[in-house]
């Protein structure tokens, strides 16, 4: 009985360890900001927003609310891209934004409207056969 016993208290053990170095691999944190126009300082509401990191396949998009703001949780931790796309301005990319364990980043960005913009939809010719 005591050799049971302490058997299954071994195994607790090594189940909690392996759980822990589980866990070790997720390590997060948090980015959250505002997205703003360069020239008015207006928050830019309904712009993407996406994160990726480089070392491994993370890639989450969001879209900034009507104040130009967002949050993305649960980002690994290590250096990101952040690409922030919004109709009628200029992609803007930011490299090596550092995301560090169990932290929250605090960002501003500026955005750049575009100088031209083209809203022409495609129209292809018709040809009409009558027979």
């Amino acid at each position: 009985m005591k050799k049971l016993l302490l058997a299954s208290i071994l195994m607790t053990g090594v189940s909690i360890s392996a759980q822990a170095s589980a866990d070790k691999g997720n390590e997060t944190g948090s980015v959250q900001g505002v997205v703003i126009d360069a020239e008015t300082k207006k928050p830019v509401a309904n712009a993407s927003f996406t994160a990726s990191i480089r070392k491994a396949s993370f890639q989450k998009e969001v879209t900034t609310d009507a104040n130009g703001k967002f949050n993305l949780s649960n980002v690994p931790v290590g250096e990101h891209t952040i690409v922030i796309d919004k109709v009628g301005y200029r992609a803007t990319k930011k490299e090596a934004i550092l995301v560090k364990e169990g932290l929250l980043l605090k960002i501003e960005f500026e955005v750049i409207p575009a100088e031209e913009e083209i809203h022409q939809p495609f129209m292809a010719p018709i040809t009409i056969h009558s027979f």
